[in-house]
């Protein structure tokens, strides 16, 4: 018996019985919002208009005045500033602009480069010490930089033997 309808029917059908079905809901449980949509009204009830105020037929009124006239400028809460995009930015602490920029970290990449021929040659202490020697005449301010002390600390973190206090002193003579 079910062979006897198309696709075409049943979808109509169904169609047809979803619209009664809504329909049916909408007139039992929304009654009185239906006929007030059909009507014009907004929740059964008649639209209102709002009261005219009596400042918009002041003369020289116009509704858009600028709000800090008549309230006058916000202020700020103490302690608080505006500055523009280029007055601030973010970093790790005092001096950080100097480890990024400068002469220290041209001095850290050149001994970065010299870490790599190390191991890329399989130098030793003695090669390091040639090639810091060279590396000393190509900055020689370095030695009296007050962030040698950093530089140091990066030779010590990184370099695959040890060196002493004097022999870090005697690189940057």
């Amino acid at each position: 018996m079910l062979q006897q309808f198309t696709w075409s029917q049943f979808l109509i059908a169904a169609l047809l019985l979803s619209i009664i079905w809504y329909a049916g809901v909408v007139l039992i449980f929304y009654q009185k919002e239906f006929f007030a949509l059909l009507i014009g009204r907004k929740n059964g009830k008649p639209k209102i208009e709002p009261l005219p105020h009596t400042w918009e037929k002041e003369e020289g009124f116009t509704a858009d005045e600028n709000v800090s006239a008549l309230l006058g400028e916000s202020k700020l809460p103490e302690g608080m500033s505006t500055v523009s995009m280029s007055g601030f930015g973010f970093s790790r602490g005092e001096g950080a602009k100097e480890h990024q920029v400068g002469l220290v970290p041209d001095v850290l990449e050149e001994i970065k480069m010299v870490f790599d021929t190390l191991t890329k040659e399989d130098g030793n202490k003695n090669n390091f010490l040639n090639l810091m020697r060279l590396l000393s005449d190509k900055y020689p301010k370095i030695g009296s930089n007050p962030n040698i002390g950093y530089i140091n600390e990066f030779i010590t973190d990184h370099a695959p033997f040890h060196l002493s206090a004097e022999e870090l002193e005697d690189l940057w003579i």
